[in-house]
């Protein structure tokens, strides 16, 4: 015969005694304490996510600015060379230019000489 007086899934000859009552009802404050503490470790997780995300984000933006920065020079110095390089090349033909008339100068002298 079930009887819920005592609690339910009991029955009349199945009384729980004060030491058991006890018992549950700490290992129950226990199961409680540890879903808590859990639920304060995911609350600490979520919150060391969201600042790895940030710091994530930062190292992200300075990686994207200093790249942009060495494009930025490498594009100037390339011109840079280009310009160096045409002003170099002018300077070689006007010196050959200078030589080959350097060269017929002296042809000339030597014809008539």
């Amino acid at each position: 015969m079930s009887s819920t007086a005592n609690g339910p899934g009991t029955t009349a000859n199945e009384q729980v005694s004060p030491d058991e009552m006890a018992r549950v009802n700490e290992v129950m404050r226990r199961l409680d304490a540890w879903k808590t503490r859990v639920d304060e470790l995911r609350v600490q997780v979520d919150l060391a996510k969201l600042d790895l995300r940030e710091e994530a984000a930062k190292q992200l933006d300075l990686a994207r600015n200093v790249n942009h920065v060495a494009a930025s020079k490498l594009r100037v110095a390339y011109e840079d060379a280009a310009s160096n390089a045409d002003t170099l090349r002018q300077g070689v033909q006007e010196f050959l230019h200078d030589v080959d008339e350097a060269f017929d100068a002296v042809q000339a002298v030597i014809s008539r000489g």
